[in-house]
């Protein structure tokens, strides 16, 4: 039987304003069950290989776990729900979160947040899961061909049954989550508890306006791809830098690579100070490090294809970065100023002392 471990130097937050505790560090399967397709170039993990990854997270103090049905055409949920069999774990002792959007078929009704498509999927993934419930219910991203309030009711439905515990969102505008808010306040429906987003030392637009509207309204941050799809792990830039490797064939996240290769220059000299167990502290770890150190972020979701990688994006949890070293990090890839931010702080200004 393999359980989380009670001695993990990960912390655990709760996720926004419920009650689920969740490890600081979520294991991301993407790389589960790809093929000779789109999901292959980001990983072809098995069933042998994805049980080791599954195991090593656990004993590491991960207990939270994300897929999606569209992975690998539902490979991926197929894989995680087979390696959860395999290891014995306890089901109360994991989180485990999913989501729905993409296309499972073809046909307009095989897609989208409707009610009739989140209902259907819902129940095929909680079969591929092995499981009779999902603790982390998520839409995957912003349908605009069906209003809000149906794929609320539907996400409310589920939770109803018992089928899903808590709903979240995934890559929707902060105008939209509030509205999302708003209608399930209004009608009474579940809450949504956490919202899933891109957010890195190269890619920090959610501080605009998502960061602000998760805290005012107590909603939790998981953060996907917080490597910037490998860009942050410094391998693409300077002169070692190689020209195979996965952003040549999937280049995403965008970046702009002008101020990237800044970024990452001041991330190597903080590296280059560090050192863990007696071994350099990568520019990788670095990159998770800092998100670590953001108080808007619940739980950032690392993904590998190897147990050495996925070691290495564990043992950035233990890695302190100085104020200093924030500091430096944040002037190189701070956001330029953009309206109505700058009049915001600037008409704030005399009154921002009252509020701290």
């Amino acid at each position: 039987m393999t359980t989380p471990s009670q001695d993990s130097p990960l912390a655990m937050h709760t996720l926004g304003h419920s009650g689920l505790f969740v490890s600081e560090l979520c294991l991301g399967t993407m790389t589960f069950g790809g093929g000779d397709d789109m999901w292959g170039k980001i990983g072809k993990l098995q069933q042998r290989d994805a049980d080791e990854l599954v195991e090593l997270a656990l004993a590491n103090g991960i207990n939270f776990i994300d897929t999606a049905n569209v992975y690998s055409g539902g490979n991926s949920e197929k894989i995680l729900g087979q390696a959860l069999k395999n290891l014995n774990v306890p089901r109360e002792d994991i989180v485990l979160a999913t989501k729905v959007l993409g296309p499972m078929g073809e046909g307009p009704n095989h897609r989208g947040a409707s009610r009739g498509h989140i209902l259907t999927q819902c129940k095929a993934s909680l079969k591929r899961l092995q499981t009779d419930y999902i603790d982390l219910y998520q839409i995957h991203g912003f349908d605009p061909a069906t209003p809000i309030t149906e794929t609320l009711e539907a996400l409310n439905t589920l939770v109803q049954h018992g089928h899903v515990h808590h709903i979240g969102l995934s890559n929707w505008a902060a105008w939209q989550v509030m509205k999302a808010v708003g209608i399930a306040e209004a009608r009474r429906l579940c809450p949504i508890v956490s919202l899933q987003a891109y957010y890195t030392l190269v890619g920090r637009d959610l501080e605009r306006e998502i960061i602000p509207m998760l805290q005012s309204e107590d909603i939790g941050l998981m953060v996907w791809s917080p490597l910037a799809g490998g860009y942050l792990s410094g391998k693409y830039e300077g002169p070692d830098a190689s020209g195979q490797n996965r952003r040549t064939q999937f280049d995403f996240p965008p970046v702009n690579r002008e101020r990237g290769s800044q970024v990452i220059a001041t991330m190597r000299e903080i590296a280059a100070g560090k050192e863990l167990d007696g071994k350099p502290v990568s520019v990788a770890q670095i990159a998770l490090a800092w998100l670590l150190h953001q108080r808007a972020v619940s739980s950032v979701i690392v993904g590998a294809k190897r147990a050495d990688q996925l070691l290495d994006n564990i043992h950035a949890a233990r890695i302190r970065l100085s104020e200093g070293e924030l500091t430096a990090l944040d002037n190189v890839s701070r956001l330029p100023a953009e309206y109505p931010g700058w009049m915001i702080e600037r008409q704030g200004e005399y009154r921002a002392h009252m509020n701290q």
